[in-house]
């Protein structure tokens, strides 16, 4: 799967794909940031926010707010190394332009599992009644038919 978006930042790489982040560190200053954690992989429909600061007379990052997650609240001294955190220097519109990708994917993503989950359990339900004889097995296939559209 090849990447919507790619960036190098301060001692890391930011890969961007329809479905997921993938933060990676990268040399000396990766691994005294990050330290030995590696590649870290963030489902966008786990994400919740993404806070963005710009770069300018400081590095900038992206940080994913994850449920479960710490992320750091300390400013870029202490978000440099939070494993949810991107860092980069300069790049500003490239960063914004990913932030806005990720966060108009974030609720496409999760209507699409909310969309699945709810006919998995709507197609349960057929199967129960077909099961306690409410349906006949005609009613059922059409009633999935509709559901799930024709086989």
């Amino acid at each position: 799967m090849t990447p919507v978006h790619t960036m190098a930042g301060v001692g890391e790489i930011l890969e961007v794909f329809e479905d997921k982040v993938r933060i990676t560190p990268q040399g000396v200053l990766g691994f005294l940031t990050k330290g030995l954690q590696g590649t870290k992989t963030i489902p966008i429909a786990s994400i919740r926010a993404i806070q963005f600061k710009k770069s300018a007379m400081t590095n900038g990052y992206l940080q994913f707010t994850v449920p479960g997650g710490s992320e750091s609240r300390g400013g870029v001294f202490s978000a440099a190394s939070d494993e949810n955190t991107f860092m980069f220097a300069g790049q500003n519109e490239l960063a914004e332009s990913i932030r806005d990708f990720i966060e108009a994917r974030m609720p496409m993503i999760r209507s699409s599992a909310k969309g699945a989950a709810g006919w998995v359990a709507e197609l349960s339900q057929l199967a129960e009644l077909r099961s306690q004889g409410a349906l006949t097995e005609e009613e059922f296939q059409r009633a999935k038919e509709r559901l799930l559209g024709p086989a």
